[in-house]
């Protein structure tokens, strides 16, 4: 059968492919003719990867506009809250005129209510805690700008001293935790950033480790 008839073709490939010619008129090769990660080229080349990455000084902060929505949406619950509980005493007065469906309804209103009221507290302080926090990576270190305008935390991490980066899922949010060779670390998460795996992903970068999921 001619392999040709099927549009199939086998390419040369690696450095010595004489040994493997296919009857077929083309070529394959073995996966060990490749070379390995851990050879000195490879090294050298991950190497100088790494500092091409860190070369790039990258700063990262969430959006305004996503903070500003978030408060805009707590203040817009904060708002149908009132007017839900507003609507549920219209149907409980006049008490004369109380039904059973109008105290139904005054339920239903006052669930709502609550619900919106619970709500609006929440959005606020997650756009309060998303609206300071930032990263700067430069060709030296990772820093961190966390926490709060009025309560900061900040440390800065050396490229070299930074020995994991682990991932795990807490509750509803994905938590990333970066250690350094000091005993020190960070912890930040969904309710940090908007997308914290890549904060994660730029710290792998210039690192050269890979992310681990427990």
């Amino acid at each position: 059968m001619n392999l040709k008839t099927f549009g199939v073709r086998l390419h040369a490939v690696g450095p010595d492919t004489s040994k493997f010619e296919s009857p077929f008129g083309g070529y394959a090769v073995d996966a060990s003719e490749f070379p390995s990660s851990n050879t000195e080229g490879m090294r050298g080349i991950v190497t100088a990867q790494i500092e091409a990455n860190r070369a790039r000084v990258v700063v990262v902060r969430n959006s305004r506009i996503y903070i500003g929505t978030l408060f805009l949406l707590s203040l817009a619950s904060a708002f149908i809250a009132v007017c839900s509980i507003l609507a549920a005493i219209s149907q409980l007065f006049p008490l004369s005129a109380l039904t059973i469906g109008r105290g139904l309804g005054a339920a239903q209103w006052g669930f709502g209510g609550l619900l919106f009221a619970s709500t609006c507290p929440f959005l606020w302080k997650t756009a309060k805690k998303m609206a300071h926090p930032s990263v700067r990576f430069d060709r030296s270190d990772v820093q961190f700008n966390l926490g709060t305008r009025k309560a900061p935390i900040q440390l800065s991490m050396p490229w070299d001293k930074i020995t994991a980066i682990l991932q795990q899922r807490v509750g509803n949010a994905q938590q990333f935790t970066v250690q350094a060779s000091d005993g020190s670390y960070v912890q930040f998460s969904s309710y940090t950033f908007l997308r914290p795996k890549k904060v994660a992903r730029l710290i792998a970068e210039r690192t050269g480790l890979t992310i681990q999921k427990s």
